[in-house]
């Protein structure tokens, strides 16, 4: 959901700061307010490409931030945990900076970012169906996945996608078989060339770590041995030894033993003392008596190490993953050099793989035409509830695919007609903004997918139609609006009284520039916008009491 908008120095807004709620917004404002200023704003927080033209005349950056509370279910988390953008919360923030200069930047919780990941996350939290949109319905590869979430065949494509990602896996490596026999003579000439470079390492998981710690104790040999040995002579061997030091305190302790009780026992603590430093002593003298200086060995370990980094360094950044490549090379010679044997497994598994992959595409495509006649109905009866009781609307299937595709065999448009007697054609070839708009609120009625929330944008929805029908608009969108945010821009009062949340976008003239600014309405505010909707720039009190009349009767009053 969009809950917070700032926008500065933007087209004809200088200033502006709204908060959004959930459910059904409403902007109204007279013909060429600026409402359009407002939907093109949050076009540019959902990836929408920016133009100098954008920053208002006489500033040098125009700033545009939105913040939005994300759902636990949106994908948007994905995006932002793999691009290193998360916020810790559900809250998003977004704001992109538009500069005369060219330097443009866009921010995704205040870290910089590119407008191709901020594409990847706007397409999970706004859809902008409008005249000027790039729209979902005017794009025919997006239309075999509404008539899929019509149909409620999740389980019926993953099940196609699954064999078909595993059928180009088979494919890959039965391909890789085909190469000339030239191509697989050098390959496993290579590859045993490989394997025996590193079989002669006689490698074992390990063997780096434990020769260099030999190597540390060789290159610190001589160091021990001196430290040792002038350990073990202060210690033992020296004139003035600790041991002979300990020996002589013992033995005046023990004449003070006899002179005073008072020190009894601290003789024989003492000649632990000296027991115990006799005993650190022989330990230091055997020690330092085991200690080897072999040049000839740590040459030969340096060497060694050597190989092995040399190995690491062509076949794996550790120990562990060379032995790994190694393994990797047993199985592929032993794949190159059975050819046949390999082919003809790879032969078998794709049989069965095209079998498997014919049936589940077969069991989608059937679950796509018993959905598509029920969603041509179901769209027509929408649409004429919308003033668009004439037009037809029917999903054309083209000839199948031909060859294998993760979204199965079907190739799906959704095409209309507009007039009694025209053949449907394309949507993109003859529908309006506003056309396009009804049609996309009546897929959302229709459709029985279940997704994360998003916020949708419906402008131009209203064009061509009034009274009665204007009310069924409203209602509909209403509808949507439990289950998605909704921004809708309209002209008609009959729609603007349905709002949860009702906004009003007009111009002033300050200090001789003029200024777009949007206002929440309260009630009576409301009453008075939807008088003047009703009547014109004449507001009287009978057009105040329809404006009334109208709220009440939204209301269910």
């Amino acid at each position: 959901m969009l809950s917070f908008v700032r926008i500065e120095n933007f087209a004809l807004i200088e200033m502006l700061r709204v908060e959004f709620g959930s459910g059904l917004n409403l902007i109204t404002g007279e013909t060429g307010s600026g409402k359009s200023i407002l939907v093109d704003a949050v076009g540019l927080l959902v990836g929408d490409r920016a133009s100098q033209d954008m920053v208002r005349q006489g500033s040098e950056t125009a700033r545009i931030e939105g913040l939005f509370t994300l759902d636990r279910r949106n994908p948007a988390h994905k995006v932002l945990k793999n691009n290193g953008l998360e916020s810790g919360d559900n809250t998003l923030i977004i704001r992109r900076e538009i500069s005369l200069s060219g330097a443009n930047r866009v921010f995704i919780n205040d870290r910089l970012t590119t407008l191709a990941v901020l594409a990847l996350v706007g397409r999970n939290l706004v859809e902008i169906h409008g005249q000027h949109s790039q729209q979902q319905l005017l794009i025919p590869s997006a239309h075999l996945d509404l008539l899929d979430a019509f149909a409620e065949a999740g389980e019926f494509v993953d099940a196609v996608s699954t064999v078909y990602h595993r059928l180009e896996a088979v494919h890959a490596e039965r391909d890789s078989l085909e190469r000339s026999e030239q191509d697989r003579l050098q390959r496993v000439e290579l590859l045993r060339y490989q394997l025996a470079e590193i079989r002669r390492l006689q490698l074992q998981p390990g063997l780096d770590q434990s020769l260099e710690e030999e190597r540390n104790l060789l290159a610190s040999s001589e160091k021990r041995l001196q430290g040792g040995e002038e350990a073990y002579q202060t210690l033992y061997e020296d004139d003035d030894s600790v041991l002979s030091r300990i020996d002589r305190v013992g033995r005046q302790v023990e004449e003070l033993e006899r002179l005073d009780p008072a020190l009894e026992g601290l003789a024989m603590r003492l000649k632990e003392v000296q027991f115990a430093v006799e005993e650190a002593a022989f330990q230091l003298r055997d020690y330092v008596q085991d200690i080897q200086f072999d040049p000839h060995r740590l040459e030969q370990i340096e060497e060694r190490l050597a190989e092995i980094e040399r190995a690491k360094r062509k076949y794996g950044r550790t120990l562990d993953d060379v032995l790994d490549y190694a393994d990797s090379i047993d199985r592929e010679l032993a794949d190159l050099e059975d050819r046949e044997a390999s082919a003809s497994r790879l032969d078998g598994e794709l049989a069965q793989l095209t079998e498997a992959y014919g049936k589940a595409a077969a069991a989608l495509s059937e679950r796509r035409h018993e959905a598509a006649t029920a969603l041509s109905e179901a769209i027509q009866s929408e649409l004429a509830d919308l003033a668009m009781e004439d037009t037809r609307f029917q999903v054309d299937f083209a000839p199948p695919a031909t060859a294998p595709t993760e979204h199965g065999i079907d190739i799906v448009e959704f095409l209309i007609s507009a007039n009694p007697g025209e053949e449907p054609r394309p949507l993109a070839r003859i529908a309006s903004g506003g056309e396009l708009s009804r049609i996309m609120l009546a897929l959302e009625n229709v459709l029985r997918r279940e997704q994360h929330p998003k916020t949708l944008v419906f402008d131009e929805v209203d064009a061509g139609i009034g009274g009665r029908t204007a009310g069924t608009l409203g209602e509909k969108l209403l509808h949507v609006a439990g289950r998605h945010q909704v921004f809708c821009v309209t002209h008609l009062p009959q729609i603007a009284a349905f709002a949860d949340h009702h906004f009003h976008v007009g111009k002033t003239v300050k200090g001789g520039r003029t200024l777009v600014e949007i206002h929440p309405l309260d009630e009576d505010a409301r009453i008075i916008e939807l008088g003047r909707m009703l009547a014109g720039e004449k507001v009287s009190e009978t057009t105040l009491r329809q404006a009334r009349e109208l709220l009440v009767h939204r209301r269910g009053g």
